[in-house]
């Protein structure tokens, strides 16, 4: 149905258009070695190592985070942010305090389906 030049879109096309955008950002880490599907705790405990090298739990093959994750990862961290400067506005500093507990505490749950791996280390930059 068509208003004034404007498409409007059906519940069918909104349903595609969301499993589209789960396909392709959120996934759980896969080895690029022997294909094990990593599980959510699995990759949030890795979450917090220090090290680059990741160990795939089934085969014991070195991985790493991709590149492009490791970008996302860090502008979804950015943009959590932004929302500090709203004080200046004069939002009060409890609502910017709990939307930014709030925003961190997704962003922490998201990490894991964010993750994709590789086999090799590959520059930031």
């Amino acid at each position: 149905m068509e208003l004034s030049g404007q498409v409007s879109l059906g519940i069918n096309d909104i349903i595609c258009n969301i499993d589209l955008i789960e396909r392709r950002l959120l996934h759980m880490p896969i080895c690029q070695h022997c294909g094990y599907k990593w599980g959510w705790i699995e990759a949030f405990l890795k979450m917090f190592t220090l090290k680059k090298k990741l160990r795939c739990p089934s085969c014991d093959s070195s991985q790493y985070v991709s590149k492009k994750s490791r970008k996302l990862l860090s502008l979804l961290i950015f943009i959590s942010l932004l929302f500090v400067p709203l004080v200046s506005f004069g939002v009060p500093k409890g609502y910017v305090l709990a939307f930014e507990i709030v925003a961190y505490a997704l962003v922490i749950i998201l990490m894991p389906f964010i993750y994709k791996l590789s086999n090799k280390d590959e520059p930031m930059w």
